[in-house]
């Protein structure tokens, strides 16, 4: 999903050497106590896995045969988590066993003697499984849904089929002998052995992994399925799956045609060649985004691409794509001993990310990359907690799964990179993926490696960014003196937070300058919080920049002249043209906003235009506002389109609806539309009823649209919109998504509703509370949560009994937060009030002043 060493002291102050152990504020509960992988006295080595899928009732008859191996003498009780199975039964003699209907505690009358092996016999079923195994099928309220099970695990929901340990240290090779309907399609894990034709009208398909697979990477699916062969990579087959009711095989082949360059590519880089017998994914409703399971990834159906699609998502996809790909190395091949050190795999994946896109399409687009990455985690920290990015201390695996794990880790591998240097790190990459593959391993093992590799000492920096939380936010300026012919840079630390646990760093930092077109640079050391370096300048420096190699994960906040900032939007890298973008329409002066709109105008990849864009959404000044105005009737690029529409979002002016109505006449490709109409939502009363429900009841493959529209109902404060919300809220007008989407819009519609305006809106909520559609459910759930009714709080309650193990923690969460909650109000109304009334005095008072400027042509 995607450094430095210093010579100063804190003055005892400190990050410290926490490592994770106490929880974090926000993060997880205070008395959460530290997590830590199993014993193993006994472990299951190999798997046999006899189903028998019955997809019209639907139902899985489960034979199950664990091979045990002792690794401690005299050994005998062994316990696996199962998840309400039916009808449990253990079929070996000599073999005590008790079911609770969570987990099955196996005890041997005999105990064990050192590296013996045995083998016990389970037999159970499955229906109705809260998670882990989803089965759909068409019926009259779904006539379009898909015939089809497949599994969906991390990080513990395996445990709610499979009677394993569910947990990552355990990693038994696998058999499956799979019976199902004849005609239809069966995966698995590893390589096919073998199809047999039954005589009642069933198959049995044999798929065998002779690879170590945890749980949460142990996959099969059934289903009527479409299917397109990618060509081989090195011998090891490439194929793409998905339901032939929704998709053909140009849709696959449009989508995963890059996979081969990848595979290619990620051996290559990473100096191991790929491990498994075949790379094969599928794409269906409903799946949680992607996910890598040991040569089958599976997709949510959502990333597919049509030709609409393909021009606004084409490098989603890809980097989707290669980030599961990426976790064949990392998290398949090398496996975290627990979910402590979940970013291993998740952390790196999404780096690897990042170096696609560099080796792919270059260095701007690496930048970009990283800069939306160093958002994302920002946000996280500023809006909901600092964390380290190795922790013990977690509710439910599943909350490490955020932007701390993800681009907050990627992050800090740049910074390693940048540290060490390509030569060096990617040389210890290659030395850690070779020396671990197939084994487990712990960031100390990370670490060490790279020691051994570059003859640095690393405790520092990963006692600093890896086991403790928070990031430098760095305050400062440059002033040139003419007088001295010197330049004095100015920098100071300012994220301490003793009740975050955040502290201060040992930073080493690059500055550069240019003068006269000249760069010159220095790399200098903080002493303590702050840093003053003066050097002598010939000349005042066209532009300066703080890390121009990205090499230090940070906020900056630079005091310099406006020119400086124009010159580095015209003459900079990637990462330096955004970050002169923000800054410039920040100051909410014209001639500053004229200069980025010309920017985002001539500007040549998209990333940046985006960038640029949100810039402008998130100035809230009228120079920024006329600016988007424009971009909003003119601009035509698909990549950075929506990106446009979103900025505008933020405004609430009459002045964008002829333009958002007349791009939307004009058609635009699906997430533009989207974006348009949450725009158009963003106008409140403003906002054209009809055209919102004709984009609403629209039935394209994307839904993006619909989607967008049903938010803008909500958004809109229409009481005719949410009436049309409520009556299609049921099973039997809309998509499956698009309503899971209206549910979610009414929990924006009733944070905004006036008191007597709730009871439907509620009532309608509840009644989803039940729907069939697992993902409606949640959505009501949430809306509810979000709209604050404290009134469903009972209905609430009984809901989350029915989530498995890791939503139902993570839901509690907003249930804790509705109960504290307050009566809803409509600031947010008073906010957007002062807002549009200071943009016009800001307008009117640049006028102005315009006006007692003297004409330069006279």
């Amino acid at each position: 999903m995607t450094l430095l060493r210093a010579r100063s002291q804190h003055g005892g102050t400190s990050n410290g050497l926490g490592l994770g152990h106490k929880p974090a504020a926000g993060f997880a509960a205070s008395d959460a106590q530290p997590k830590y992988a199993p014993d193993l006295q006994l472990e299951p080595i190999h798997l046999e896995i006899d189903l028998r899928v019955d997809l019209e009732k639907p139902r899985l008859d489960v034979v199950l045969r664990h091979t045990v191996r002792c690794n401690t003498v005299g050994a005998h009780v062994l316990a696996l988590h199962g998840v309400e199975l039916l009808d449990m039964e253990v079929r070996t003699s000599g073999v005590d066993w008790d079911y609770d209907g969570q987990q099955l505690q196996l005890v041997w009358q005999r105990r064990f003697v050192r590296n013996e092996t045995r083998v016990v016999e389970l037999r159970y079923a499955v229906e109705e499984p809260r998670s882990g195994l989803f089965f759909t099928k068409p019926s009259p309220a779904h006539p379009d849904a898909c015939l089809l099970a497949i599994t969906d695990h991390e990080t513990e929901r395996a445990r709610h089929w499979l009677c394993t340990v569910d947990l990552p240290s355990v990693r038994p090779t696998l058999s499956f002998r799979i019976t199902a309907q004849q005609g239809l399609t069966v995966l698995a894990n590893g390589a096919l052995k073998s199809e047999t034709k039954n005589d009642d009208g069933t198959q049995t398909v044999h798929w065998a992994c002779a690879s170590n697979v945890p749980s949460y990477l142990t996959c099969f699916a059934v289903g009527d399925f479409v299917r397109w062969d990618g060509g081989e990579v090195d011998g090891v087959p490439i194929a793409a799956f998905a339901p032939a009711a929704l998709h053909d095989e140009a849709n696959l082949e449009r989508s995963f045609r890059r996979t081969a360059d990848m595979l290619e590519w990620l051996p290559e880089k990473l100096g191991v060649p790929f491990p498994y017998e075949k790379y094969f994914q599928i794409g269906v409703p409903w799946i949680g985004g992607a996910m890598e399971n040991i040569s089958l990834t599976t997709w949510d159906d959502r990333f597919l691409l049509d030709d609409a699609l393909e021009s606004e998502e084409r490098q989603l996809l890809d980097v989707i794509n290669l980030h599961e790909m990426a976790h064949t190395w990392f998290g398949d091949l090398i496996i975290c001993r627990d979910y402590a050190h979940a970013w291993l795999k998740e952390s790196w994946a999404t780096y690897m990310e990042t170096c696609w896109l560099e080796h792919d399409l270059g260095q701007d687009a690496k930048q970009h990359d990283l800069w939306m990455s160093a958002q994302n985690y920002f946000k996280e920290c500023e809006t909901r907690y600092v964390r380290p990015i190795v922790t013990r201390a977690f509710d439910s695996s599943w909350d490490m799964y955020d932007h701390h794990l993800y681009p907050g880790g990627a992050w800090r591998l740049q910074m390693l990179r940048q540290q060490l240097g390509d030569e060096v790190f990617w040389s210890a990459v290659r030395q850690y993926v070779d020396h671990y593959a197939g084994e487990l391993v712990e960031t100390d093992d990370f670490r060490r490696t790279l020691e051994v590799v570059s003859g640095r000492s690393l405790a520092q920096f990963f006692d600093e960014w890896i086991h403790a939380p928070g990031f430098p936010i760095l305050e400062g300026r440059f002033r040139f003196d003419a007088a001295t012919h010197t330049g004095t840079f100015e920098l100071a630390q300012k994220q301490k937070n003793t009740k975050r646990g955040v502290g201060l760093f040992h930073l080493e930092v690059d500055i550069a300058w240019w003068v006269d077109g000249e760069r010159r640079e220095q790399r200098v050391a903080f002493d303590g919080a702050s840093l003053r370096f003066v050097v002598d300048m010939p000349a005042a420096p066209d532009r300066v920049r703080i890390d121009p190699h990205l090499g230090l994960l940070h906020q900056l906040r630079l005091d310099l002249p406006d020119g400086m900032w124009r010159a580095q939007l015209e003459q900079d890298d990637a990462w330096g043209r955004m970050q002169a973008a923000r800054v410039l329409v920040a100051t909410g002066r014209r001639q500053n906003v004229a200069a980025v709109q010309a920017a985002f105008e001539r500007e040549k990849f998209w990333g940046v235009r985006s960038e640029i864009a949100a810039a402008l959404g998130d100035a809230a000044n009228e120079a920024s506002f006329e600016a988007l105005l424009t971009l909003c009737a003119k601009h035509k690029d698909p990549q950075s389109l929506a990106s446009v529409f979103h900025a505008a979002s933020k405004y609430r002016d009459p002045r964008l609806v002829p333009e958002l109505v007349q791009r939307l006449r004009t058609g635009m490709p699906p997430r533009a539309t989207e974006a348009a109409l949450d725009a158009l939502g963003a106008q409140r009363e403003d906002a054209p009823a009809d055209v919102l429900i004709e984009h609403a009841q629209r039935r394209e493959r994307s839904e993006f649209g619909a989607v967008g529209a049903v938010r803008a109902m909500a958004a809109s404060r229409h009481r005719t919109l949410h009436n049309w919300l409520v009556e299609n809220a049921p099973p039997g007008t809309l998509p499956d998504r698009v309503r899971a989407a209206v549910c979610a819009a009414l929990g924006t519609a009733l944070r905004g509703a006036a008191e007597e305006e709730r009871a439907p809106l509620i009532e309608a909520l509840e009644a989803r509370l039940r729907d069939s559609i697992f993902r409606v459910r949640v959505a009501a759930a949430q809306a509810l949560c979000t709209g604050r009714s404290r009134g469903s709080y009972d209905k609430l309650r009984a809901y989350q009994v029915g989530l498995p193990d890791q939503e139902r923690i993570r839901f509690q969460r907003q249930l804790d937060t509705l109960r504290r909650s307050d009566r809803p109000d409509r600031s947010d109304d008073r906010l957007e009030k002062a807002e549009r009334t200071i943009r016009a005095l800001e307008g009117r008072l640049e006028k102005l002043e315009a006006a007692k400027q003297p004409d330069p042509k006279a």
